[in-house]
This record gives C-alpha cells, structure tokens and sequence, in this order.
C-alpha cells in the first residue's frame, strides 16, 4: 500500500465555519462542505455535508469548470460520470431510448444543414 494521505475537516456549528485541512498544513476555510465515497461493486455509500447546499453546488460547478478547462483526465472522467448517474437517477430509460435508423438520419441530417460538406 502506498503513503497515507490525510485531510482533516473541521465543522464548528457554533461558529458556522468549516476549515479543510491537508497534511501540507494548508488551511481552507469554506461555507459548505459535501463529502461523498463510494463502492458501487458492493453498494456501499458514504454522505457527509453541512452548510449551504448552494454554495456546494457551486463549488461543484466550479469543479465541473475546470476539470473542463484543465483536461485533467481524472477529473473531466468524474464529472463525465457524475452527469451520466444524474441522468439516469432522473430519468432511468434515457439512455435506453430506441429510435429507428431513418429517423435519426433525418434528424442528424436537419442538424448538419448549413453546416458545410465533407467527404
């Protein structure tokens, strides 16, 4: 096994403030928190969150923001995932949608309109 990482989080419900610490000694304070793991072979699941579910939502925009604008592969997979189980929890016969070959090159057809030729 490989070296340890530690991340302590320290949530003060008086004070209403959250600190992230790392193991290099960096401090982040933030507003909310939401921590999530997983194991989804054995379905095991693990929710821990607190402050203000906007400002989470925003940090994961943010995420969203720049595992796009980085390409790290690790993150821009995370996300790519993350839309598709969204997808699937709201509507669980998206991806399972049936369409006949004619109808789709007509609609693929009237989306490349305008767009140039290639051959």
């Amino acid at each position: 096994m490989g070296k340890k990482f530690i991340i302590t989080i320290e949530v003060d419900q008086d004070a209403r403030e959250i600190v992230v610490k790392d193991e290099a000694g960096n401090e982040h304070p933030v507003k909310s928190i939401m921590v999530f793991g997983g194991d989804a072979e054995n379905g095991v699941l693990y929710l821990f969150g607190w402050g203000a579910s906007a400002d989470a939502a925003w940090a994961y925009k943010e995420g969203f923001r720049y595992a796009e604008e980085s390409g790290d592969p690790p993150y821009r997979n995370f996300f790519k995932q993350c839309a598709c189980h969204i997808v699937q929890a709201i509507d669980p016969e998206a991806f399972r949608q049936k369409v006949e070959a004619g109808e789709l090159l007509v609609r693929w057809e009237g989306e490349d309109r305008g767009k140039g030729k290639w051959q």
